[in-house]
């Protein structure tokens, strides 16, 4: 890495001096890039299979490889729009504001990215390719105002008399933060050694005169220099007839200046240059760039391809071999000129056919058809051809090793016996890990550039612009757009909000259905249990819709149903009209009724006690007295004497009931003495 160029006092503070100092920053980070630039393009060739770009001839064979590898890789890292999830940075229940905060700023960015006109998914996936090729992916993000001249007419009374002048002012009619894809060689950085150390960036732009004149003037754009996109040498007969005449403009972000510059190379001057325009918390309008194979001795990136480079171009090198030999075998041999049957059996013979010889002793002394012809050795060319696929093969398993193509990833099955289900789990999380840290790595830089953009909403954008483009006035949480705006507004929003880096994965529908049914599987389980405590005692209703909303707040896509529940909240939690008049009854007579309940439920248990004892003497008395008169009668039956024992039985009988009378009398006399409530 060069030396970094400080910003010294020796260039004045003109727009001369300036640019002498971007003019030497630039050619350091040229010297740096210089490299890596004439690699991204040879790797870039490679890729479209421009031959003579790795050394190869236009008749050397391909087998393009990295093309494969890299056009599957693109498609299982990127395949389908993603969507945003915007969430509570804690997931507190009763934090309603922060849940409508995030809810509006989903619902603002999913709709952008669901767009037709929206540019995000196309930068994502032209990111991903240049930093599969090359090794650099960079996206950028915008902020965009129109702004009409609106007459306000003078203010006049009720006589006609003017109060206040008319005057003309600007009304902002449209805005908006479209996320741009960013060439890999239309962008520069100060050299350093990490991410942190980067004190600016800039982006290249392509401008016309006339976009020129528009933007800086006609006597700044008349000092700029215009050529050919292909060469700086071009002559101005090339000039005339070639469409591309636009002068290259940086605009360059300068974090220790906190300024952003327009500089041009051959301009003598500056462009011009502002205050930060966006005011964002990392300062520049990119998050840190998708580079491949960086150290921390330079933040340079290097391709993929050159780690593994010598593989393929060995590959390549069998497969121009292979293709030779492949041609070579064929049935070919020599034969004796002078043998003329030979030749017509080779050009005439048909089948079942015999062609005659002349000199049949001569011929067949010189050793017969095996002696008048010698055959192409094809035998031993097979067996090299054969060495060569084998070779090929073990070199593209190596290639694969490399570059982390598992087996896994290309659906092949190991060899030998059947491995158990942990043995499969363990290598396909090994086999994979590569790619799923570039899968998790493309997420987060597109959550980086969800979350700038998030940051430049908040920052610039009008208040209504926000509600319409949310369309959360007609969500049951309206009456919170005041406090949610509130908190967008407060700089420490961004802590309580936040854009999950899995945002960018794949819509997966199975999944999300899944998690659906489960919660809703959940809810009915805890309703079945809390009817009964809500029908017993009613006065718990809010706190068990707390708990739900508790439960229901981990869930992904329940802002919008826990409006809902806060609304059946607040329901259960007022209290219940009673009496004529809608009136609250008297709390001190409430306390009274409680008491004469309690008092009542002591009367009655008592009550059912003592009947509970009074039946069992009844039944104690009832079967002692069946007892008697049954030992009676059967001594009455054994003396043979009816008349006594008929005498018998009507005393014992008298008797008998006489006892009975007297218990019940008693069992009355107890009962008349429970307190009645």
């Amino acid at each position: 890495m060069s030396d970094t160029i400080e910003l010294r006092e020796d260039f004045a503070d003109t727009p001369t001096g300036k640019a002498n100092l971007w003019k030497q920053e630039m050619a350091a980070w040229e010297q740096d890039v210089k490299k890596f630039r004439a690699q991204g393009r040879r790797v870039t060739k490679r890729y479209l299979d421009e031959r003579n770009s790795a050394g190869l001839g236009s008749n050397d064979s391909r087998l393009n490889l990295f093309w494969s590898n890299t056009s599957l890789i693109q498609d299982i890292l990127f395949g389908q729009v993603p969507t945003v999830d915007v969430g509570r940075r804690y997931g507190d229940s009763n934090d309603d504001v922060a849940r409508v905060s995030s809810e509006m700023m989903e619902r603002m960015l999913n709709s952008d990215i669901q767009a037709d006109t929206d540019t995000f998914t196309d930068a994502i996936s032209q990111l991903l390719q240049d930093r599969l090729l090359p090794g650099l992916g960079v996206a950028r993000v915008r902020y965009e105002a129109e702004f009409e001249t609106m007459t306000v007419p003078p203010a006049l009374d009720e006589m006609g008399n003017e109060l206040a002048p008319g005057y003309e002012e600007e009304k902002k009619i449209h805005e908006a933060c479209p996320v741009e894809y960013v060439f890999w060689e239309d962008c520069a950085w100060s050299p350093c050694r990490v991410w942190s150390e980067c004190r600016w960036f800039g982006f290249r732009a392509y401008m016309t005169k006339d976009e020129a004149n528009e933007r800086f003037g006609e006597l700044i754009a008349g000092q700029l220099e215009y050529g050919l996109r292909s060469s700086k040498n071009a002559t101005k007969q090339a000039l005339d007839a070639d469409p591309w005449q636009r002068a290259q403009v940086w605009e360059i972000w300068s974090k220790e200046l906190n300024k952003v510059i327009w500089w041009s190379d051959g301009c003598d001057v500056i462009l011009d240059e502002k205050d930060d325009p966006l005011g964002l918390e990392g300062f520049f309008p990119t998050p840190k760039p998708m580079m491949a194979n960086l150290t921390t001795k330079a933040m340079m990136p290097k391709a993929d391809f050159i780690m593994v480079q010598d593989q393929y171009n060995a590959i390549d090198v069998l497969t121009t071999r292979i293709d030779v030999l492949t041609s070579a075998v064929k049935l070919v041999g020599v034969y004796d000129k002078g043998a003329e049957g030979v030749q017509r059996m080779l050009t005439e013979g048909a089948e079942n056919d015999l062609i005659p010889v002349d000199n049949w002793a001569m011929f067949a002394e010189k050793g017969g058809i095996k002696g008048q012809v010698d055959w192409l050795p094809i035998a031993e060319v097979s067996a090299v051809l054969d060495r060569l696929v084998a070779q090929r093969q073990q070199q593209m398993m190596l290639l694969d090793q490399l570059i982390g193509m598992s087996d896994i990833v290309r659906g092949q099955t190991a060899e030998g016996p059947a491995r158990s289900a942990t043995e499969q789990s363990i290598k396909g999380r090994y086999s994979s890990a590569r790619l799923q840290a570039q899968q998790d790595r493309l997420a987060e830089y597109g959550a980086d550039l969800q979350r700038l953009k998030a940051e430049v909403i908040v920052k610039h954008f009008d208040d209504e612009t926000i509600v319409m483009a949310s369309n959360i006035q007609n969500t049951p949480d309206a009456n919170m757009i005041g406090p949610a705006l509130e908190l967008l507004r407060n700089s420490f929003a961004m802590y309580r909000i936040k854009i999950e880096s899995e945002a960018m994965a794949m819509s997966d529908y199975s999944q999300m259905q899944s998690e659906r049914t489960t919660f809703l599987q959940g809810l009915s389980t805890f309703l079945t249990a809390a009817a009964p405590l809500v029908t017993q005692a009613p006065e718990t209703t809010p706190f068990l819709l707390e708990m739900l909303k508790w439960s229901m707040s981990g869930f992904k896509g329940a802002q919008q149903i826990e409006g809902v529940l806060d609304q059946a909240i607040e329901a259960a939690k007022q209290p219940k009209k009673e009496g004529p008049g809608g009136q609250k009854p008297d709390p001190a007579l409430q306390k009274e009724q409680v008491k004469a309940q309690a008092a009542a439920q002591k009367a009655q248990a008592k009550m059912q006690e003592l009947q509970v004892k009074a039946q069992g003497e009844i039944a104690k008395i009832n079967a002692e007295t069946n007892a008697r008169m049954q030992e009676i009668q059967a001594e009455t039956q054994s003396s043979g004497v009816q008349e006594q024992q008929q005498a018998f039985w009507g005393v014992q009988e008298a008797e008998a009931r006489a006892e009975i009378k007297r218990q019940e009398d008693a069992r009355k006399a107890r009962l008349q003495m429970v307190p009645r409530v």
